[in-house]
């Protein structure tokens, strides 16, 4: 009778197994959760990682050691250096007039004129002097005279008689200032433009080379420096270029400077 019971029970059962996989609505148990993604476990030991690489460090560069370091700095050698002017004279026409009236050399004594020559030199006063020029140069005491003239002469008759008079202002000049060391400076070109306009009064390329050619054997002969005139201030054609100056002669700031830098390293040299 259990028996018979039992299989009455499981034939029951598989019954409604089959009902309910066949018809009715999809019966959702609530109480289950959604599929969630697999939780993936925390490694408990430490990834390895790798840095990134990290540039080895350099030295700083060092400078190479230069003499004297720690010491003063000094006269870079070739550096135009105008204390070389403290002793020194400055004797010439309106053509210097730019070195001092521009503040380009601070060094040094200057008489200086318009329209001074060789000759007027021994009469003429600066502006606010009390004495001729040469007069007021013999109460000094100096050890350099640089010396410009030319240009006010370059109309003379005769150039011979311009470097006779120029070698007879050198002799004045010693006998004041006995031991003193001469610089002739030789004469910058003039523009064409100026040549165009002044050559009547001899003011012409030409004759300011011949010139020049004069004034370096007038200072071999007497043992004077001639300062010859620096390339930078001669253009192609051998005229002074257009831009150095206002009117053809006169050198303007920048000009008076490179002349500048040039006496003063030709005095350094000659020193």
């Amino acid at each position: 009778m259990k028996k018979l019971l039992a299989v009455m029970v499981i034939l029951s059962t598989l019954i409604a197994a089959v009902g309910c996989s066949r018809g009715g609505d999809q019966v959702v148990d609530v109480s289950t959760p959604e599929p969630t993604a697999p939780i993936v476990p925390v490694p408990t030991e430490a990834l390895e990682t790798t840095e990134a690489p990290t540039p080895e460090p350099t030295e700083a560069a060092t400078p190479a050691p230069t003499e004297n370091a720690g010491d003063p700095v000094t006269q870079a050698p070739g550096q135009p250096d105008q204390s070389v002017f403290d002793d020194a004279v400055f004797i010439g026409n309106s053509v210097f007039d730019g070195l001092y009236m521009f503040g380009v050399i601070t060094h040094g004594k200057f008489y200086t004129k318009t329209s001074l020559n060789v000759n007027s030199v021994y009469t003429e006063k600066v502006n606010g002097g009390s004495a001729p020029i040469l007069d007021e140069v013999a109460q000094g005491s100096y050890g350099k005279a640089i010396l410009l003239f030319g240009q006010n002469e370059l109309g003379w008759p005769s150039m011979t008689a311009f470097i006779q008079k120029y070698s007879d202002l050198i002799d004045t000049i010693r006998q004041s200032q006995p031991g003193i060391k001469v610089y002739i400076t030789l004469l910058p070109p003039v523009s064409k433009a100026k040549e165009q306009e002044s050559g009547d009064l001899g003011i012409t390329l030409a004759n300011i080379n011949k010139m020049n050619d004069l004034l370096t054997d007038l200072a071999q002969r007497r043992g004077a420096v001639a300062i010859s005139v620096p390339d930078s201030m001669v253009g192609e054609d051998g005229y002074l270029p257009d831009d150095a100056s206002s009117d053809g002669m006169h050198l303007n700031l920048a000009y008076d400077r490179i002349w500048a830098d040039h006496i003063t390293l030709t005095v350094m040299n000659n020193n």
